[in-house]
């Protein structure tokens, strides 16, 4: 934290930034809540969130699960507070202090919150909003050791990347090249067809720039998007293929599109804008399927430490339901994007837009007529 005192202060223009938003941030409506005043109290919160692993809390869903961005958030919404979570000095300074805050993270020591106890992970009020989310018991769900403690998880990070147990969500018609199925567990946010290569994506309708997403290496191909839901956060193959390439793109971290919103979470509401400017891992998949022929699967960090760990390399052979990485330890997002010769039909979802789909399950109908 002393050397990202340092970077505020000898750069002048970070120095306005550090200042300006504690100015431009709305009041909090909280009165009973103590809010952050200048940029020392900032890196002092910082440093002690650096030190936990999160809690649970029901009652504060912004906070729970992600702290770093429940603290940063207000700041998020300002013109400072862009300007300054979209310098690369700045994001370079919270790659190291989240590198310091993985340590932790992998450690035994951050099983304390994997408790029974208020706040944790295992408490009554945490189990029932997982067994309502998805039907079953944590324990009938989840590969996990009841008998020992924590559950037998090793770390905090161990819980986040936990694993659906076998046949809790099987792949659907894993034979048939004619469906494109879940690669997450995620709410459908929007499907976009004719993007452009180069657009203006920070404009308020947020359309896609597929040269910015995907890093100069392929353009003109629609897109299909979820948000991830905090369930699961591991990413399976949507179709049988081979691996082609694979990228690890940097970006940001904190950085949203700015509204008028009284909401703090700016970054849940920039969903279009990040993927764009946030770090991201792009694997792109050459389908068995000649009609889907070349597709990329985009996994997009949003906030916190958001680190994109793929598990695939290049050559490699997939069949549908494979897994092909993960998001650890914050918020992501991911995108499904194909050629424009590419014809796809949005399968019926679950009944309620805020439920997310199940990995696995039928996403995409190919229309195009099978080559003989």
């Amino acid at each position: 934290m002393l050397e990202f005192k340092k970077l505020i202060e000898d750069n002048g223009e970070l120095f306005r930034d550090f200042h300006e938003m504690f100015e431009q941030v709305p009041p909090n409506p909280n009165s009973g809540q103590q809010s952050i005043t200048n940029y020392l109290e900032l890196l002092a919160v910082l440093d002690r969130t650096i030190t936990l692993a999160p809690t649970y809390s029901y009652t504060s869903p912004l906070v729970s699960g992600v702290p770093m961005y429940g603290v940063l958030a207000p700041f998020c919404n300002t013109q400072a507070g862009y300007h300054a979570f979209t310098s690369a000095k700045v994001n370079a300074m919270f790659h190291k202090i989240f590198n310091e805050w993985t340590r932790f993270l992998v450690s035994p020591a951050s099983r304390n919150v994997l408790v029974e106890t208020e706040g944790g992970w295992f408490s009554p009020e945490a189990m029932q909003v997982q067994d309502d989310r998805l039907g079953m018991s944590f324990e009938q769900a989840w590969v996990c050791y009841p008998e020992k403690d924590n559950k037998g998880f090793t770390s905090w990070d161990d819980f986040f990347v936990r694993r659906f147990r076998e046949n809790v969500r099987p792949t659907i018609a894993p034979s048939n090249p004619e469906f494109i199925n879940a690669a997450c567990e995620a709410i459908t946010y929007r499907v976009a067809s004719g993007v452009q290569a180069t657009d203006q994506f920070w404009l308020k309708d947020m359309p896609y720039s597929l040269d910015h997403i995907l890093n100069y290496h392929l353009t003109r191909i629609p897109v299909g998007r979820e948000g991830l839901s905090l369930d699961y956060h591991r990413w399976h193959s949507p179709v049988d293929g081979r691996v082609v390439d694979v990228q690890v793109v940097p970006g940001t971290y904190y950085a949203g599109r700015l509204d008028d919103d009284q909401d703090p979470d700016v970054i849940s509401r920039s969903q279009a804008f990040v993927t764009a400017i946030s770090t991201r891992a792009l694997i792109f998949i050459e389908s068995d399927n000649v009609n889907i022929g070349l597709m990329c699967f985009v996994g997009v960090g949003l906030g916190e430490i958001s680190t994109t760990k793929v598990e695939v390399r290049e050559g490699d052979v997939l069949k549908k339901g494979d897994e092909l990485g993960s998001f650890r330890f914050g918020g992501s997002t991911h995108l499904l994007i194909f050629r424009p010769e590419t014809q796809l039909t949005l399968l019926d979802g679950p009944e309620d837009p805020e439920e997310a789909r199940q990995v696995g399950s039928l996403l995409f109908h190919v229309d195009n007529a099978p080559v003989q």
